[in-house]
Protein backbone atom coordinates (compact mmCIF):
# COMPACT_ATOMS: atom_id res chain seq x y z
CA UNK A 1 0.00 0.00 0.00
CA UNK A 2 1.38 3.41 -0.89
CA UNK A 3 2.05 6.10 1.68
CA UNK A 4 -0.66 8.30 0.18
CA UNK A 5 -3.23 5.52 0.49
CA UNK A 6 -2.35 4.68 4.10
CA UNK A 7 -2.34 8.24 5.44
CA UNK A 8 -5.50 9.57 7.14
CA UNK A 9 -7.10 12.40 5.22
CA UNK A 10 -5.20 15.61 5.84
CA UNK A 11 -2.55 14.03 8.07
CA UNK A 12 1.21 14.12 7.62
CA UNK A 13 3.33 11.05 7.98
CA UNK A 14 6.80 10.12 9.21
CA UNK A 15 8.48 10.85 5.85
CA UNK A 16 6.87 14.23 5.39
CA UNK A 17 9.28 17.18 5.46
CA UNK A 18 9.74 18.21 9.10
CA UNK A 19 9.04 21.88 8.34
CA UNK A 20 5.50 21.15 7.10
CA UNK A 21 3.06 21.64 9.93
CA UNK A 22 0.31 19.08 10.38
CA UNK A 23 -3.28 20.09 9.58
CA UNK A 24 -4.28 19.29 13.16
CA UNK A 25 -1.59 21.48 14.68
CA UNK A 26 -2.38 24.24 12.18
CA UNK A 27 -6.04 24.05 13.21
CA UNK A 28 -5.03 24.17 16.88
CA UNK A 29 -2.89 27.27 16.36
CA UNK A 30 -5.65 28.97 14.36
CA UNK A 31 -8.18 28.24 17.12
CA UNK A 32 -5.79 29.52 19.80
CA UNK A 33 -5.45 32.83 17.95
CA UNK A 34 -9.21 33.38 18.18
CA UNK A 35 -8.99 33.33 21.98
CA UNK A 36 -7.98 36.98 22.28
CA UNK A 37 -9.16 40.14 23.97
CA UNK A 38 -10.35 41.49 20.65
CA UNK A 39 -12.42 38.45 19.71
CA UNK A 40 -13.95 38.01 23.15
CA UNK A 41 -14.83 41.68 23.38
CA UNK A 42 -16.38 41.48 19.91
CA UNK A 43 -18.63 38.70 21.23
CA UNK A 44 -19.41 40.81 24.30
CA UNK A 45 -20.48 43.60 21.95
CA UNK A 46 -22.86 41.10 20.35
CA UNK A 47 -24.47 40.29 23.70
CA UNK A 48 -22.23 37.51 25.07
CA UNK A 49 -21.10 37.64 28.69
CA UNK A 50 -17.47 37.13 29.71
CA UNK A 51 -15.66 37.11 33.05
CA UNK A 52 -12.06 37.02 34.14
CA UNK A 53 -11.34 33.61 35.66
CA UNK A 54 -13.27 30.36 35.64
CA UNK A 55 -10.94 28.51 33.27
CA UNK A 56 -10.25 25.50 35.45
CA UNK A 57 -12.77 23.16 37.07
CA UNK A 58 -15.34 26.01 36.98
CA UNK A 59 -15.50 26.06 33.16
CA UNK A 60 -18.53 23.72 32.81
CA UNK A 61 -20.47 25.91 35.25
CA UNK A 62 -19.63 29.09 33.34
CA UNK A 63 -20.48 27.67 29.94
CA UNK A 64 -23.78 26.42 31.38
CA UNK A 65 -24.43 30.08 32.27
CA UNK A 66 -23.65 31.22 28.70
CA UNK A 67 -20.50 32.94 29.95
CA UNK A 68 -17.07 32.90 28.34
CA UNK A 69 -14.30 32.31 30.90
CA UNK A 70 -11.17 34.39 30.26
CA UNK A 71 -7.98 32.96 31.69
CA UNK A 72 -6.23 35.13 34.26
CA UNK A 73 -3.00 34.39 32.37
CA UNK A 74 -4.38 36.53 29.54
CA UNK A 75 -3.72 39.54 31.78
CA UNK A 76 0.00 39.29 31.12
CA UNK A 77 -0.06 38.13 27.52
CA UNK A 78 0.40 41.73 26.33
CA UNK A 79 1.64 44.97 27.91
CA UNK A 80 3.04 43.00 30.86
CA UNK A 81 5.96 45.34 31.48
CA UNK A 82 3.71 48.39 31.34
CA UNK A 83 1.27 46.67 33.72
CA UNK A 84 4.08 45.82 36.12
CA UNK A 85 5.19 49.46 36.11
CA UNK A 86 1.67 50.59 37.03
CA UNK A 87 1.59 48.07 39.89
CA UNK A 88 4.87 49.41 41.28
CA UNK A 89 4.18 53.11 40.76
CA UNK A 90 0.42 53.46 41.18
CA UNK A 91 -0.29 50.64 43.66
CA UNK A 92 3.13 50.83 45.36
CA UNK A 93 3.80 47.08 45.14
CA UNK A 94 7.50 46.38 45.80
CA UNK A 95 9.62 45.81 42.68
CA UNK A 96 10.96 42.49 43.98
CA UNK A 97 7.47 41.03 44.44
CA UNK A 98 5.87 38.36 42.22
CA UNK A 99 5.58 39.58 38.60
CA UNK A 100 2.31 37.70 38.16
CA UNK A 101 0.64 39.68 40.94
CA UNK A 102 1.95 42.96 39.57
CA UNK A 103 0.93 42.16 36.00
CA UNK A 104 -2.57 41.23 37.18
CA UNK A 105 -3.39 44.41 39.04
CA UNK A 106 -1.61 46.65 36.55
CA UNK A 107 -3.37 45.13 33.56
CA UNK A 108 -6.77 45.30 35.23
CA UNK A 109 -6.11 48.97 35.93
CA UNK A 110 -5.12 49.52 32.28
CA UNK A 111 -8.36 47.85 31.16
CA UNK A 112 -10.63 49.52 33.71
CA UNK A 113 -12.63 51.21 30.94
CA UNK A 114 -13.00 48.07 28.83
CA UNK A 115 -15.96 45.68 28.60
CA UNK A 116 -14.97 42.69 30.78
CA UNK A 117 -15.65 44.00 34.27
CA UNK A 118 -16.41 40.85 36.26
CA UNK A 119 -13.86 38.66 38.05
CA UNK A 120 -14.49 35.17 39.45
CA UNK A 121 -11.97 33.60 41.80
CA UNK A 122 -11.67 30.73 44.25
CA UNK A 123 -10.97 31.43 47.90
CA UNK A 124 -8.18 28.85 48.03
CA UNK A 125 -5.99 30.90 45.72
CA UNK A 126 -2.94 32.65 47.15
CA UNK A 127 -3.55 35.59 49.47
CA UNK A 128 -1.78 38.18 47.26
CA UNK A 129 -4.16 37.39 44.39
CA UNK A 130 -7.14 37.94 46.67
CA UNK A 131 -5.62 41.23 47.79
CA UNK A 132 -4.94 42.59 44.29
CA UNK A 133 -8.43 41.65 43.18
CA UNK A 134 -9.85 43.58 46.11
CA UNK A 135 -7.82 46.56 44.87
CA UNK A 136 -9.52 46.15 41.49
CA UNK A 137 -12.84 47.06 43.11
CA UNK A 138 -11.70 50.69 43.14
CA UNK A 139 -11.48 50.46 39.34
CA UNK A 140 -15.11 49.36 39.13
CA UNK A 141 -14.68 45.59 38.84
CA UNK A 142 -17.43 43.30 40.13
CA UNK A 143 -15.82 40.46 42.09
CA UNK A 144 -17.27 37.14 43.17
CA UNK A 145 -15.35 34.78 45.43
CA UNK A 146 -16.22 31.09 45.70
CA UNK A 147 -15.66 30.56 49.40
CA UNK A 148 -12.67 28.44 50.24
CA UNK A 149 -13.31 24.80 51.00
CA UNK A 150 -10.87 21.93 51.29
CA UNK A 151 -11.06 18.17 51.72
CA UNK A 152 -7.74 16.38 51.43
CA UNK A 153 -8.93 12.97 52.62
CA UNK A 154 -12.00 10.89 51.90
CA UNK A 155 -13.13 11.48 55.48
CA UNK A 156 -13.19 15.25 54.84
CA UNK A 157 -15.81 14.86 52.10
CA UNK A 158 -18.71 14.87 54.49
CA UNK A 159 -22.24 15.39 53.09
CA UNK A 160 -22.46 18.85 54.64
CA UNK A 161 -19.18 19.84 52.94
CA UNK A 162 -20.49 18.78 49.52
CA UNK A 163 -23.77 20.58 50.19
CA UNK A 164 -21.99 23.78 51.23
CA UNK A 165 -19.84 23.78 48.09
CA UNK A 166 -22.84 23.07 45.86
CA UNK A 167 -24.52 26.12 47.39
CA UNK A 168 -21.41 28.19 46.63
CA UNK A 169 -21.60 27.09 42.99
CA UNK A 170 -25.28 27.99 42.88
CA UNK A 171 -24.31 31.49 44.02
CA UNK A 172 -22.05 31.76 40.96
CA UNK A 173 -24.98 30.99 38.68
CA UNK A 174 -27.12 33.58 40.46
CA UNK A 175 -24.33 36.15 40.15
CA UNK A 176 -23.94 35.50 36.44
CA UNK A 177 -27.55 35.03 35.35
CA UNK A 178 -29.80 36.18 38.18
CA UNK A 179 -31.41 32.72 38.40
CA UNK A 180 -30.55 29.19 39.61
CA UNK A 181 -28.44 26.96 37.41
CA UNK A 182 -30.12 25.04 34.61
CA UNK A 183 -29.08 21.55 35.71
CA UNK A 184 -29.77 19.97 32.33
CA UNK A 185 -27.51 22.52 30.68
CA UNK A 186 -24.84 21.92 33.32
CA UNK A 187 -25.01 18.18 32.60
CA UNK A 188 -24.36 18.92 28.93
CA UNK A 189 -21.23 20.85 29.88
CA UNK A 190 -20.04 18.28 32.43
CA UNK A 191 -20.34 15.51 29.85
CA UNK A 192 -18.56 17.69 27.30
CA UNK A 193 -15.75 18.26 29.79
CA UNK A 194 -15.51 14.52 30.45
CA UNK A 195 -15.34 13.91 26.70
CA UNK A 196 -12.57 16.51 26.30
CA UNK A 197 -10.62 15.12 29.25
CA UNK A 198 -10.78 11.60 27.79
CA UNK A 199 -9.53 12.85 24.42
CA UNK A 200 -6.71 14.87 25.99
CA UNK A 201 -5.67 11.84 28.03
CA UNK A 202 -5.61 9.76 24.84
CA UNK A 203 -3.51 12.41 23.07
CA UNK A 204 -0.96 12.49 25.91
CA UNK A 205 -0.71 8.69 25.86
CA UNK A 206 -0.30 8.54 22.06
CA UNK A 207 2.28 11.30 22.22
CA UNK A 208 4.57 9.06 24.29
CA UNK A 209 5.21 7.12 21.05
CA UNK A 210 5.93 10.26 19.01
CA UNK A 211 6.98 13.12 21.32
CA UNK A 212 8.60 15.06 18.47
CA UNK A 213 5.54 14.80 16.22
CA UNK A 214 3.41 16.80 18.63
CA UNK A 215 6.01 19.04 20.21
CA UNK A 216 5.82 20.75 23.58
CA UNK A 217 4.20 24.05 22.62
CA UNK A 218 1.11 22.62 20.87
CA UNK A 219 0.86 20.01 23.63
CA UNK A 220 0.74 22.83 26.16
CA UNK A 221 -1.97 24.50 24.07
CA UNK A 222 -4.00 21.28 24.17
CA UNK A 223 -3.68 21.04 27.95
CA UNK A 224 -4.58 24.67 28.58
CA UNK A 225 -7.35 24.55 25.98
CA UNK A 226 -8.92 21.63 27.83
CA UNK A 227 -9.91 24.16 30.49
CA UNK A 228 -11.44 26.97 28.43
CA UNK A 229 -11.73 25.39 24.92
CA UNK A 230 -10.40 28.71 23.55
CA UNK A 231 -13.96 29.95 23.90
CA UNK A 232 -15.25 27.52 21.23
CA UNK A 233 -15.95 24.05 22.69
CA UNK A 234 -17.20 22.42 19.46
CA UNK A 235 -14.21 23.61 17.44
CA UNK A 236 -11.82 22.44 20.16
CA UNK A 237 -13.31 18.93 20.17
CA UNK A 238 -12.88 18.78 16.38
CA UNK A 239 -9.22 19.74 16.75
CA UNK A 240 -8.70 17.02 19.36
CA UNK A 241 -10.20 14.45 17.01
CA UNK A 242 -7.81 15.55 14.25
CA UNK A 243 -4.85 15.26 16.59
CA UNK A 244 -5.87 11.78 17.70
CA UNK A 245 -6.20 10.66 14.08
CA UNK A 246 -2.75 11.96 13.22
CA UNK A 247 -1.09 10.60 16.35
CA UNK A 248 -2.63 7.16 15.80
CA UNK A 249 -1.11 7.16 12.33
CA UNK A 250 2.25 8.41 13.62
CA UNK A 251 2.22 5.62 16.23
CA UNK A 252 2.41 3.05 13.41
CA UNK A 253 6.02 4.14 12.89
CA UNK A 254 7.21 5.34 16.32
CA UNK A 255 10.04 7.85 16.46
CA UNK A 256 13.16 5.87 17.37
CA UNK A 257 15.58 8.75 17.90
CA UNK A 258 17.11 8.72 21.41
CA UNK A 259 16.02 11.45 23.82
CA UNK A 260 15.78 12.19 27.53
CA UNK A 261 12.16 11.97 28.79
CA UNK A 262 11.19 14.58 31.39
CA UNK A 263 8.21 15.58 33.53
CA UNK A 264 7.30 19.28 33.67
CA UNK A 265 5.41 20.66 36.64
CA UNK A 266 4.29 24.16 37.53
CA UNK A 267 4.03 25.58 34.01
CA UNK A 268 6.47 26.65 31.32
CA UNK A 269 8.98 28.97 33.00
CA UNK A 270 10.21 31.32 30.31
CA UNK A 271 7.29 30.43 28.04
CA UNK A 272 7.80 28.84 24.64
CA UNK A 273 11.50 29.65 24.73
CA UNK A 274 12.34 27.25 27.52
CA UNK A 275 10.29 24.48 25.87
CA UNK A 276 12.38 24.98 22.73
CA UNK A 277 15.60 24.82 24.77
CA UNK A 278 14.48 21.51 26.29
CA UNK A 279 13.83 19.98 22.88
CA UNK A 280 17.04 21.39 21.39
CA UNK A 281 18.86 19.70 24.29
CA UNK A 282 17.63 16.32 22.99
CA UNK A 283 14.94 15.99 25.64
CA UNK A 284 11.16 15.80 25.50
CA UNK A 285 8.40 16.52 28.00
CA UNK A 286 6.49 13.24 28.41
CA UNK A 287 4.57 14.16 31.56
CA UNK A 288 2.69 17.37 32.32
CA UNK A 289 1.49 18.20 35.85
CA UNK A 290 -0.67 21.17 34.93
CA UNK A 291 -4.28 20.01 34.95
CA UNK A 292 -6.00 16.74 35.71
CA UNK A 293 -7.78 14.52 33.20
CA UNK A 294 -9.95 12.63 35.67
CA UNK A 295 -13.70 12.69 34.85
CA UNK A 296 -16.50 14.37 36.76
CA UNK A 297 -18.91 11.97 38.42
CA UNK A 298 -22.22 11.43 36.65
CA UNK A 299 -24.04 9.54 39.42
CA UNK A 300 -24.83 12.55 41.65
CA UNK A 301 -26.67 15.86 41.09
CA UNK A 302 -24.85 18.20 38.70
CA UNK A 303 -23.64 20.81 41.20
CA UNK A 304 -22.51 18.05 43.55
CA UNK A 305 -20.58 16.48 40.67
CA UNK A 306 -18.54 19.66 40.36
CA UNK A 307 -18.04 19.77 44.13
CA UNK A 308 -16.83 16.15 44.20
CA UNK A 309 -14.45 16.84 41.32
CA UNK A 310 -12.80 19.79 43.07
CA UNK A 311 -12.41 18.04 46.42
CA UNK A 312 -11.08 14.85 44.84
CA UNK A 313 -8.62 16.85 42.71
CA UNK A 314 -7.39 18.70 45.81
CA UNK A 315 -6.57 15.37 47.41
CA UNK A 316 -4.66 14.29 44.30
CA UNK A 317 -2.87 17.62 44.02
CA UNK A 318 -3.76 17.91 40.34
CA UNK A 319 -5.71 21.18 40.15
CA UNK A 320 -2.69 22.87 38.60
CA UNK A 321 -2.47 25.29 41.52
CA UNK A 322 0.84 26.90 42.40
CA UNK A 323 0.09 27.52 46.06
CA UNK A 324 -1.72 26.02 49.01
CA UNK A 325 -2.07 22.53 50.41
CA UNK A 326 -3.23 21.14 47.08
CA UNK A 327 0.05 22.27 45.53
CA UNK A 328 2.12 20.66 48.29
CA UNK A 329 0.30 17.39 47.58
CA UNK A 330 1.29 17.78 43.93
CA UNK A 331 4.51 15.85 44.57
CA UNK A 332 2.56 12.59 44.71
CA UNK A 333 0.96 13.25 41.31
CA UNK A 334 4.40 14.10 39.94
CA UNK A 335 5.89 10.90 41.32
CA UNK A 336 3.09 8.79 39.86
CA UNK A 337 3.42 10.44 36.44
CA UNK A 338 7.22 10.15 36.57
CA UNK A 339 7.03 6.41 37.02
CA UNK A 340 4.19 5.83 34.55
CA UNK A 341 5.76 7.88 31.74
CA UNK A 342 9.24 6.41 32.06
CA UNK A 343 10.73 9.86 32.65
CA UNK A 344 14.32 10.24 33.82
CA UNK A 345 14.09 13.67 35.41
CA UNK A 346 11.75 16.43 36.59
CA UNK A 347 11.72 20.14 35.80
CA UNK A 348 9.74 22.09 38.42
CA UNK A 349 8.94 25.74 37.74
CA UNK A 350 7.63 28.71 39.69
CA UNK A 351 7.25 32.47 39.41
CA UNK A 352 10.20 34.47 40.74
CA UNK A 353 9.29 36.23 43.96
CA UNK A 354 6.36 33.95 44.79
CA UNK A 355 6.79 32.88 48.44
CA UNK A 356 4.24 30.09 48.06
CA UNK A 357 5.91 28.70 44.94
CA UNK A 358 9.26 28.69 46.74
CA UNK A 359 7.82 26.59 49.56
CA UNK A 360 6.24 24.13 47.11
CA UNK A 361 9.51 23.79 45.19
CA UNK A 362 11.45 23.08 48.39
CA UNK A 363 8.91 20.44 49.44
CA UNK A 364 9.28 18.79 46.03
CA UNK A 365 13.08 18.97 46.05
CA UNK A 366 13.22 17.29 49.47
CA UNK A 367 10.70 14.64 48.42
CA UNK A 368 12.43 13.63 45.20
CA UNK A 369 15.93 13.88 46.63
CA UNK A 370 14.91 11.28 49.20
CA UNK A 371 13.74 9.05 46.32
CA UNK A 372 16.94 9.65 44.30
CA UNK A 373 14.87 11.13 41.46
CA UNK A 374 16.69 13.94 39.57
CA UNK A 375 14.90 17.29 39.76
CA UNK A 376 15.78 20.85 38.76
CA UNK A 377 13.89 23.97 39.83
CA UNK A 378 13.49 26.97 37.51
CA UNK A 379 12.08 30.39 38.26
CA UNK A 380 11.05 33.13 35.84
CA UNK A 381 8.80 36.14 35.49
CA UNK A 382 5.52 36.06 33.54
CA UNK A 383 6.91 38.32 30.82
CA UNK A 384 7.15 36.82 27.34
CA UNK A 385 10.90 37.15 27.02
CA UNK A 386 13.75 34.95 25.86
CA UNK A 387 15.07 32.49 28.46
CA UNK A 388 18.05 33.84 30.35
CA UNK A 389 21.51 32.42 29.72
CA UNK A 390 21.41 30.94 33.21
CA UNK A 391 18.13 29.13 32.50
CA UNK A 392 19.45 27.77 29.21
CA UNK A 393 22.68 26.58 30.81
CA UNK A 394 20.88 24.93 33.73
CA UNK A 395 18.50 23.04 31.44
CA UNK A 396 21.26 21.88 29.10
CA UNK A 397 23.46 20.82 32.01
CA UNK A 398 20.58 18.93 33.63
CA UNK A 399 19.77 17.06 30.43
CA UNK A 400 23.43 16.29 29.82
CA UNK A 401 23.73 14.92 33.35
CA UNK A 402 20.85 12.52 32.59
CA UNK A 403 22.34 11.38 29.27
Amino acid sequence: MSYKQSTPKGAIGPDTHKDIISPAIAALEALAKTYSFEEIERQVDQGKQAVWGGTSWEAPLLYACDTIPVGIAELWRNESREAEGIAENHFQIPAEFCSMIKAMIGRLHLRRNEKIKRVLYFGSTCEPISNVLELAKSDGYDLHCIENITAFTAEDKRPEVISFFADELQKVALWLTGKPIDEERLWVEIRRKNLVSAKVKQILELRLLSPFYLTSLPTLQVIMGSNHYFGNPDAFVRVLDLLIEELEFAALTPDTRPYIPLVLTGGAAGGAGILKVIEESNAAIVGWVLAGTEPYREDVPALEAVAHYVLDAQGRGDLGEGAGTSATLRRFSIEKLYRESGARGIIATAITGCPYGSVVQQVERDHFKALNIPIISLESSVHKERPTEEQVMRVKTFVEMLS
